[in-house]
């Protein structure tokens, strides 16, 4: 069956009017429907999607090869009745395109084609995406409506689309990716009332307020920036200004780097700051000591479940810098996710599972410990048990646990909150981060007397762990007792699964991967290189030979070769030989040595 392509603006209404009326269709079902791939395979994604959930069902097929791109477009044509566009025909709306900024729609991969009473209407690869007329809608303020390109929409092309029409993206400053762009007239406008905040701020006036209930473009361009680190994956949103004319630097930290993304002119700096802090309910007149305070953003734009920790410090001059912490409001990790050695996962699931005692989870900040914590409570968290967690702050919440967000500053410490918890019949307590010897003490305490602790602690390995904990003073038999496992980890960068490639490893590379684990163990504990490349090979290696992998960039990894992160971990559990050890305070060394000879122990 030939499906005809339209060329002409009233062609593609009268198509869109009758695509409306058509019943609703899952593009699952429309592809079964075709024969176009089977109900294992369609059941196989949907399963993958549950942890792809950013990326479409029928993207998931054409990327894991089961379904070609022309086959998809065929089933969101003859089954879900979307009109096919030809670009190379079609007469583009010039006001249409002046509505979606081009970074947008290089992003989004989407083509504005013509903008009728008050609806814009667009080409795009999948218009079956809810999520992206959603975001589409929410950024552009308009209703929207999507119809399916005749071909495969990349950046060049959309990029000359707009070149051709005189509607090019503004020149990008240095550093400066993806950002989004604002009509001229709107740039004008919230340039013109910034300018009128400073002026009125130099006379003594808050201007805070009055951005906030007057310039819609500011809101918009908060939101926006918010909108653009959670589709980049960016944990944090660093927002530094000047007190000279320099320009506002806004930074994402991206997998645990920091990259440029966009710079504003000087005028933005107050109003900026300004608009976080009414955002987070924060004093806006308050500009010598930092604060703290945390945005719903389901508040601005429900399709979004994010939650952001917000803090901001006074800098030299007067300025202020704002740093805003992404916290996904989405379900926790399971413990199958976090990517654990499967002897580590397996020791790790014993402990947890256990009715009292203390499982610690340690690393530097940043390193996924709330995240490895919250999974193992989604693990244990069962209708018989009651679970509390004291927080600061409550980075993930969870309407399945009782949390509690301590706040030192009206003394509700977590020790305090510790003791709180044990008269309020726990199973499991969870507490954010070991600070002090009484904390420490109160939940070795609590551990003993019949309840399941898991914490955090800021330190670099599991041994020493150990080692800090009796330094702070703790009884040796009473932290031997509790004590179940120590788990220290920490994140580092995956490679792009786009441009990732592999090579045969040479010999000499793997003599030196093997020669730098030997160097982990003590002398007498080191196995035989001839034992480790066998170990290896049996575990590693493809049809008898090792393989060595790089990536070299691509745009979708934005050049760097590296995209997400993955944790490496070190599970330390305590059996009765190191439970004699930590009972005599012996140093990390031997600990180590124990834990190497008994279990099989390995090192970060």
């Amino acid at each position: 069956m030939v499906i005809k392509e339209i060329v002409k603006p009233e062609q593609l209404l009268v198509a869109l009017e009758q695509q409306s009326k058509m019943p609703m269709v899952r593009i699952g079902e429309a592809l079964t429907a075709l024969g176009l791939v089977s109900d294992r395979q369609l059941q196989e994604a949907l399963e993958r999607q549950k942890t792809e959930r950013t990326v479409p069902l029928g993207e998931l097929l054409v990327k894991s090869g089961q379904l070609s791109r022309q086959d998809l477009r065929t089933a969101l044509a003859r089954k879900m009745g979307y009109p096919v566009v030809d670009l190379n025909k079609f007469p583009m709306d010039v006001e249409a395109m002046r509505r979606v900024p081009p970074a947008l729609a290089r992003r989004l991969k989407v083509l504005p084609l013509l903008w009728s009473q008050g609806t814009l209407i667009v080409a795009a690869e999948d218009p079956s995406r809810r999520a992206l007329i959603e975001e589409l809608e929410f950024t552009l303020q308009c209703k929207v409506v999507a119809a399916l390109a005749s071909g495969s929409l990349d950046n060049n092309q959309i990029t000359e689309i707009y070149a051709r029409h005189g509607l090019d993206a503004v020149k990008a400053m240095p550093g400066q990716r993806n950002q989004p762009d604002y009509s001229s007239s709107s740039s004008d406008k919230l340039l013109e009332s910034l300018e009128q905040g400073v002026e009125q701020e130099d006379e003594g006036s808050e201007e805070g307020p009055q951005i906030e209930q007057s310039d819609n473009s500011l809101v918009r361009l908060i939101n926006t920036l918010i909108v653009e680190a959670f589709n980049q994956g960016a944990s944090d949103i660093h927002i530094e200004t000047f007190a000279s004319k320099r320009k506002v630097r806004i930074r994402f930290r991206k997998d645990g780097r920091l990259v440029p993304y966009m710079e504003l002119p000087p005028t933005y700096r107050s109003a900026l700051v300004a608009r976080i802090k009414i955002m987070c309910d924060l004093d806006i007149s308050e500009r010598r000591k930092p604060q703290d305070g945390k945005i719903d953003f389901t508040r601005y734009s429900p399709q979004h479940k994010l939650e952001l920790r917000v803090a901001t410090i006074p800098t030299n001059g007067g300025a202020e810098d704002v740093v805003l912490r992404l916290l996904s409001s989405a379900k926790p990790l399971s413990i199958d996710q976090l990517a654990l050695a499967p002897t580590n996962l397996a020791h790790l699931r014993e402990v947890v599972e256990r009715p009292y005692g203390m499982v610690l989870c340690v690393g530097p900040t940043g390193s996924g410990k709330t995240t490895t914590l919250h999974a193992l409570l989604q693990h244990i968290n069962t209708p018989d048990r009651k679970v509390w967690t004291a927080e600061d702050p409550v980075e993930s919440t969870n309407p399945d646990l009782r949390q509690v967000q301590v706040n030192p500053k009206i003394d509700w410490t977590f020790a305090k909150a510790l003791r709180a918890f044990l008269r309020a019949d726990p199973d499991v307590i969870m507490v954010g981060e070991i600070r002090d010897e009484e904390t420490a003490q109160t939940a070795i305490e609590a551990s003993l007397t019949g309840h399941l602790v898991l914490s955090t602690l800021h330190t670099n390995s599991a041994p020493e762990t150990v080692v800090r904990l009796l330094d702070m003073g703790m009884d040796p038999f009473n932290f031997a007792d509790s004590l179940l496992a120590v788990l220290a980890q920490r994140l580092v960068r995956r490679l792009c699964k786009e441009c990732r490639v592999s090579e045969p490893a040479s010999d000499e590379f793997i003599d030196e991967l093997v020669a730098d684990y030997r160097h982990a163990f003590p002398a007498e504990l080191a196995p035989a290189p001839e034992q480790v490349r066998q170990e290896w090979l049996e575990q590693y290696g493809q049809n008898g030979r090792f393989l060595r992998y790089h990536a070299p960039g691509c745009p979708s990894c934005d050049k760097s070769g590296y995209k997400g992160r993955v944790g490496l971990h070190e599970l330390m559990t305590v059996d009765s030989a190191l439970r004699k050890l930590i009972q005599s305070k012996a140093p990390a060394t031997e600990l180590l040595r124990t834990a190497m000879a008994t279990h099989g122990f390995r090192t970060l």
